[in-house]
């Protein structure tokens, strides 16, 4: 069965895997088991949907250990009344605590990052966490540099007062690039940076979108340096991480949706 393995036994034949196989890899036998179709095993991603659809455990996928797959729970109403209040009072944090975050903790949120959806599953999204609070001043500072040249008086203005305006005094940055050629580049990296402002929510921490960072690492070669970023890689955008200074007790409004239902 090329790089599927099937326990019979346990297997329903129900055509669930077949179905959910984005690439239309698979097909049944003439007893109704899957099997991958004569020619198609190369156009398998890997996303594992078939062997994660399998309510049975009746599926195996070479290509992907069981050990790397998480167990998924069923959504419960309890579940929506967590998510939905995290959603709507994750505050961009611009103001942060002079605490360095746990390296375990990014890790965690990381962890959680790289699970996000890319597209056909390329998993081409690249990280670069600056973790050493001094390296991510030492960035604001290349980054004013780059600012003063640009031509941004306001900022430049607030930063020569004293306001670190660039990175907001956040001890650590989060980094999301991909390979300058990848066309889904900037969408994959913004959903995986989703994922990761989320995560931090859940855990407590303070994030915001560094927009200043993700031009300037576009633009200036001191950043683009700073970051030692891998060479033929595009920075996407960046978050500012730390423990939040401040709390915030109500949520404020905005518009309502623009939209067309058809």
């Amino acid at each position: 069965m090329s790089f599927l393995c099937l326990d019979k036994v346990n297997c329903r034949r129900d055509g669930i895997c077949m179905e959910v196989c984005p690439a239309g890899v698979i097909t049944a036998d003439a007893e109704g088991y899957p099997v991958v179709k004569d020619g198609a095993e190369a156009f398998c991603n890997k996303c594992g949907h078939c062997v994660a659809a399998c309510a049975t455990g009746a599926l195996s996928h070479e290509r992907l250990p069981m050990i790397d797959f998480l167990p998924n729970r069923k959504p419960r109403p309890e579940t929506v009344a967590e998510v939905e209040p995290l959603m709507l009072g994750r505050r961009s944090v611009r103001a942060y605590k002079d605490k360095p975050v746990e390296h375990a903790l990014l890790e965690r949120i990381l962890d959680v990052a790289r699970r996000a959806p890319t597209a056909v599953n390329s998993q081409q999204v690249g990280w670069i966490v600056v973790e050493d609070p001094a390296k991510t001043r030492r960035l604001a500072e290349l980054g004013m540099e780059w600012l003063r040249a640009a031509g941004h008086p306001r900022y430049v203005e607030l930063w020569d007062k004293g306001r670190e305006v660039f990175l907001r005094g956040a001890p650590h940055v989060a980094v999301a690039h991909a390979p300058a050629d990848y066309t889904w580049g900037a969408a994959d990296c913004a959903i995986a940076l989703t994922y990761m402002e989320l995560a931090a929510a859940a855990h407590g921490l303070g994030a915001c979108w560094a927009g200043l960072l993700t031009r300037a690492a576009m633009a200036h070669a001191g950043v683009i340096e700073a970051l030692e970023l891998p060479q033929g890689r595009t920075v996407h955008g960046a978050l500012m991480l730390g423990w939040p200074k401040y709390r915030y007790s109500l949520v404020p409004p905005r518009n309502a949706a623009n939209v067309a239902w058809l």
